[in-house]
């Protein structure tokens, strides 16, 4: 009888576990198909050969692509820190939200790629995507944007054509364009803010929270005015550069004469399509110094600072400098962007006559980490249990944003003593320093080997106290 009622009970529980892992499973497939219906995939799927490739596109426009194939639009897929990083944060990803963020990623550095579900997720193998979606954001997908969902998110959709033998309507800012080889049409939202804002202002896909917000910081900024004479869009700067042209807010914009097509007429401008932000490290590493470069010129035409001094100094007191930092050339927040891993700093220094130093801040070790007690302006991301969180999929929250807005500033103060033996006068040198990312986390995503990362210097001022005997 004990036998038969232990049989019963064996039999029972495995039932009770088979049915346990049934549910399971079916719990684990829900949330796929949820994701399917996500915003994230609300778009018309699009076929690769639909698209002509950019080197058909040089044919005609070989300046326009000779400018843009040493851009970040066009390495947004290659680009080796996005793909290490994607492949890293991926590993740590379990919930729908966070899934859904790294597939969100996949979405914008090949829309062709991910609308074309020829790949969607960073688990698959970057290197077997096809040669066009690699190209990252390419000509003929720009210049195909035909509606606006949303501001943000890549909330828009492409009007392909049928390839090279049956090319699509290229969208772009002339009205008078007429091309041989496919139609053209005029587009006001191609020389718009909004148009960059497409993709610019980024959510987490899953749980919301504003993870980069540049075309947001324009929209509520001075150079914003809400007429169109005398607004100041992200491409009166951004596509003005040129190489010796930095092109900000706080320098002058001048008109780009040239050809938009190499048989086309002179035109008293052409926007330029080198699409530079302040990356100067990966353009240089996949071959452009001229991109490179370009990102060092925009930095240094972004901000002014001014050292705020004491009416006077003593000796054996305790005493104050005040650096004023303005944003005076950025049309967003300074820094922009991914600001969680973006670095901007003050470096101070203050020595009396003899090199003595009384304040240090700001200084890079050896091993490249900032002094801890630097002011740094960036954000900081936290997750469920509101601790700091660099992986984007895991965040829920902002912790800290402590950055400076289009034409405003923030003034930082430091105290220092000034000891009986200090030689008249002290020396203040102030630098606003910034990188792309840390050093550390150039070395746990691309390895021990990692490059360095280049520390640009933003701008400079100095200053001379006069100590009282």
């Amino acid at each position: 009888m004990k036998i038969i009622f232990s049989f019963l009970a064996i039999v029972l529980l495995f039932i009770s576990i088979t049915f346990a892992s049934a549910k399971e499973a079916e719990e684990i497939k829900e949330p796929a198909e949820a994701q399917e219906k996500h915003e994230i995939f609300n778009f018309n799927k699009v076929k690769v050969e639909q698209f002509i490739s950019p080197e058909l596109c040089r044919d005609c426009h070989s300046e326009i692509f000779k400018q843009w194939e040493g851009s970040m639009h066009s390495k947004a897929f290659v680009d080796p820190v996005w793909r290490a990083a994607t492949k890293l944060f991926n590993k740590d990803v379990k919930t729908e939200d966070q899934i859904l963020e790294m597939k969100a990623c996949v979405k914008c550095h090949t829309p062709l790629g991910f609308r074309s579900h020829s790949i969607t997720s960073p688990d698959e193998d970057y290197d077997k995507l096809a040669e066009l979606p690699a190209q990252g954001i390419f000509c003929n997908w720009c210049h195909n944007i035909s509606e606006v969902k949303g501001l943000g998110d890549a909330h828009y959709e492409v009007a392909p054509g049928g390839g090279e033998d049956d090319p699509s309507t290229m969208l772009g800012p002339f009205k008078d364009s007429d091309s041989p080889y496919h139609p053209t049409k005029y587009s006001e939202l191609h020389t718009k803010s909004d148009f960059c804002g497409l993709c610019h202002n980024v959510s987490h896909a899953g749980n919301h929270i504003p993870i980069e917000r540049t075309y947001d910081e324009w929209r509520n900024s001075p150079y914003y005015t809400g007429k169109p004479e005398t607004t100041v869009n992200c491409q009166d700067c951004h596509m003005r550069q040129r190489p010796g042209v930095p092109a900000t807010g706080k320098t002058k914009r001048p008109d780009n004469p040239g050809k938009a097509c190499d048989m086309g007429p002179d035109r008293p401008h052409i926007w330029t399509h080198y699409f530079v932000g302040g990356n100067a490290i990966v353009t240089k590493l996949l071959g452009s110094e001229t991109h490179a470069q370009m990102a060092v010129e925009r930095l240094q035409h972004a901000a002014d600072l001014q050292i705020l001094k004491n009416i006077s100094y003593g000796k054996e007191e305790l005493s104050h400098v005040r650096v004023k930092v303005i944003n005076s050339g950025a049309g967003h927040y300074l820094p922009t962007g991914l600001t969680e891993v973006r670095q901007m700093w003050l470096d101070v220094k203050i020595t009396d006559a003899k090199g003595k130093v009384l304040l240090r801040s700001g200084e890079v070790d050896m091993k490249g980490n900032i002094d801890k007690n630097a002011v740094v302006y960036h954000t900081k991301l936290g997750n469920e249990k509101g601790e700091p969180e660099l992986n984007v999929a895991l965040a829920d929250r902002i912790l800290y944003d402590h950055r400076i807005p289009p034409k405003g500033y923030m003034i930082e103060s430091y105290a220092f003593y000034i000891p009986e033996d200090a030689v008249s006068p002290l020396n203040i040198e102030v630098s606003l320093k910034y990188r792309s990312a840390s050093q550390e986390l150039a070395r746990v995503l691309l390895g021990e080997n990692a490059p360095e990362i280049p520390v640009i210097n933003m701008a400079s001022v100095t200053e001379k106290i006069e100590v009282q005997k």
